[in-house]
């Protein structure tokens, strides 16, 4: 009897030794094990490449005030959301603008018309100096048809005169011929009589001469000409051409004048009409978002096409994440992303759409500008395969991992572990 006892209690003490090592042995492997993922988390890298900082982000559209006037904006906030055509502002007219422009637009228009006055007063006296041009160069042509008439009647006279004085010294020159041969006419004589001959034959054919050109003439002012001379022709053409070319540039510069008049006049119009209308306009938004920015106060005196507000459309929500440079190799448009909001803790996916590198200029418009933090970084936009963002997204912080395709239940672990610590032991 005495010696069971004494073997349970054994039993009891190795049972007790062999729990307490089980416990020391639990504990020293715990202890490792959170030594090593504490130290895997501060110091060693990542298992997939792992973003510096990410933001969500959203596609921005600016409005732009039109005419000059003063602004109040729309009760709105950031968890408004407006549709197409939802009104951010409204405008009350500057009419002030109005009136300067119509004080502007009559007092071109009075300079126009003055200038047109000048010019048609430039106009009437050309068109004088032309008809003058045109009366003289018709004077001209009369009076040179009277005087062609007249010097081919004279011209017709003085060759019938030269021809009969022509008849005669032939007559002469046959008569003394016998005598000369029978030297009863001296050489001196006859000679004489032969050189009487041949002067009375130059000038019947001048005399023919004149009397051809003055019927030439003559025939070519009957046909319409001026019958004058080539050289006082030419000078009374170009003159009256010059007349009229210079009417035909002041034509031109009429009827520009009359059509910037005509114009000048709908402006004025218009501008009268749009005086009457309504004196207010509206604001809105060509796209579904929220109004984001507001570059001015309620109140504030608008100038023409000054930026009143920026509208983040709320259906291009995406990531802009920062990686390392080391990762370039590692990352490729279409990886797939997993995301983790910061701000509520909520996992999401998506996947790779573009890459830059930070020295590349921004392309496009982003609600949120995000500036170069870092030339080693390497700047990445992430869009969420299931489009699950909410408009309060916007501006939250995540982190973002990388993997090459949809991660499987382990890497979902890991990914899940890194995105824990590394979130915590960063912040």
């Amino acid at each position: 009897m005495g010696v069971k006892p004494f073997a349970l209690s054994l039993l009891r003490l190795f049972m007790k030794k062999c729990f307490n090592a089980i416990v020391k042995a639990i504990r020293i492997l715990v202890g490792v094990s959170l030594v090593f993922v504490s130290l895997w988390a501060l110091l060693l890298p990542p298992a997939f490449p792992y973003s510096t900082h990410a933001i969500v982000n959203a596609a921005a559209v600016t409005i732009k005030a039109g005419d000059r006037g003063q602004i109040t904006y729309a009760p709105t906030s950031r968890s408004t959301v407006l549709q197409v055509g939802g009104r951010v502002a409204i405008v009350k007219r500057d009419l002030a603008k109005v009136k300067r422009k119509l004080e502007e637009q009559n007092f071109t228009k009075l300079k126009l018309e003055d200038q047109l006055k000048n010019l048609n007063e430039i106009v009437e006296v050309q068109e004088l100096k032309l008809q003058e041009a045109n009366d003289e160069a018709e004077r001209k042509r009369l009076s040179t048809g009277k005087f062609l008439n007249s010097s081919l009647v004279a011209a017709k006279e003085k060759a019938k005169l030269y021809k009969a004085d022509l008849a005669e010294k032939i007559a002469d020159l046959k008569r003394v011929k016998p005598l000369f041969d029978d030297d009863i006419v001296t050489a001196a004589q006859w000679s004489e009589t032969r050189k009487l001959k041949i002067e009375a034959e130059k000038l019947l054919r001048v005399a023919e001469s004149e009397l051809d050109t003055t019927t030439a003439r003559l025939e070519g002012y009957q046909r319409g000409g001026s019958g004058l001379s080539e050289e006082k022709d030419g000078i009374s053409i170009a003159k009256m051409e010059a007349y009229d070319k210079e009417l035909s540039n002041l034509s031109i510069q009429q009827a520009q004048l009359r059509a910037e008049l005509q114009e000048l006049h709908k402006q004025i119009n218009s501008t009268l009409d749009y005086n009457k209308a309504d004196q207010t306009y509206e604001l809105t938004t060509p796209i579904e978002g929220i109004v984001w920015h507001r570059h001015a106060v309620s109140g504030e005196v608008l100038t023409d096409e000054q930026v009143v507000a920026e509208v983040a459309d709320v259906t291009s929500l995406f990531v802009d994440a920062y990686f390392r440079r080391d990762f370039l190799y590692q990352i490729s448009i279409g990886d797939h992303a997993s995301i983790y909001l910061l701000g509520d803790t909520r996992f999401l996916n998506g996947s790779i759409v573009d890459i830059q590198v930070q020295e590349s200029k921004s392309r496009g418009a982003k609600i949120i500008n995000t500036v170069e933090l870092d030339r080693s970084l390497l700047k990445v936009k992430i869009e969420t395969s299931d489009k699950d963002f909410n408009p309060e997204d916007i501006g939250q912080l995540a982190k973002v991992l990388i993997t090459n395709g949809q991660p499987g239940w382990f890497d979902r672990s890991r990914i899940w572990l890194s995105l824990l610590l590394r979130s915590h032991t960063n912040q």
